[in-house]
């Protein structure tokens, strides 16, 4: 299966690189119409921030951010499979009832009402590593061996996933880059990606921007050429899904390294 693309849609007042407050309908709806255009396969709609530090919201603001774009993009682009960045149970259920397909959990802990509702509307989860909440997870990096305590918990959350009647066809995982990671552990992850191909299911790589990439403090817009570059490495170890910001220039990288695989 082709890599997908799966550009990130910031319906919030505090992403960490949009910055400014995200919640124009028809601006969103552009940019959703821009990264199809660009490439993108999938768009992964959030309503609240996940990056360290972040302030939660409560079920009904994070409703009221993302329904209106979900509705919107789903008449519009019905053909598109949907994702919702969700942690909670309420917005998820509203979510795939208006078209959601995909239930983007990075909470690292997806309680089995939520791995239910995924069955019962048969669509698909994406299972990430983390630990802690946004406002903890940052003190939460001391792992006694990394690689195999990640693999671990998500082969732990996919026999889950099994016994809420998925299969693995609704089931993707994702390491959790920049979710109770250092620096240091994050790179060990991209490095090692092919390990979690065993699991049997899709892996998804989101490393967008994140600062983990930063070189000498850069702030995210200066993160562009680590991120595609990262991709990259994605690419080389197996990722099934890219979840990104920059969909056009990502979108050139995919296609290098696809003519790069077909070459004798």
């Amino acid at each position: 299966m082709t890599t997908q693309l799966m550009g990130i849609v910031n319906a919030t007042p505090d992403s960490f690189y949009d910055g400014n407050p995200q919640n124009n309908l028809a601006a969103l709806l552009k940019k959703c119409a821009d990264y199809l255009a660009e490439g993108a396969d999938i768009l992964d709609i959030g309503g609240e921030s996940t990056r360290p530090g972040a302030t939660p919201v409560s079920a009904e603001e994070e409703l009221a951010r993302v329904l209106p774009l979900i509705q919107a993009a789903h008449a519009r682009w019905p053909q598109v499979p949907l994702s919702l960045d969700t942690v909670k149970i309420p917005v998820a259920e509203q979510g795939l009832a208006c078209g959601v397909s995909i239930i983007n959990d990075v909470s690292g802990t997806p309680d089995p009402e939520m791995f239910q509702l995924v069955k019962k509307h048969n669509t698909q989860i994406v299972i990430t590593h983390s630990r802690g909440t946004p406002q903890t997870m940052q003190t939460l990096t001391n792992y006694t061996d990394l690689l195999a305590e990640v693999k671990d918990f998500l082969a732990q959350k996919i026999a889950q996933a099994h016994a809420c009647g998925l299969d693995d066809t609704q089931i993707i995982i994702d390491p959790g880059f920049g979710f109770a990671k250092t620096r240091e552990q994050n790179y060990t992850l991209l490095k090692h990606l092919p390990a979690f191909k065993t699991l049997g299911v899709r892996v998804l790589v989101g490393v967008s921007r994140k600062t983990f990439l930063a070189q000498k403090r850069e702030l995210p817009p200066k993160r562009k050429a680590q991120t595609l570059a990262a991709q990259l490495v994605a690419l080389q170890g197996g990722a099934d899904i890219l979840r990104v910001h920059d969909v056009r220039d990502t979108k050139k990288v995919l296609d290098f390294y696809t003519e790069l695989e077909a070459a004798k």
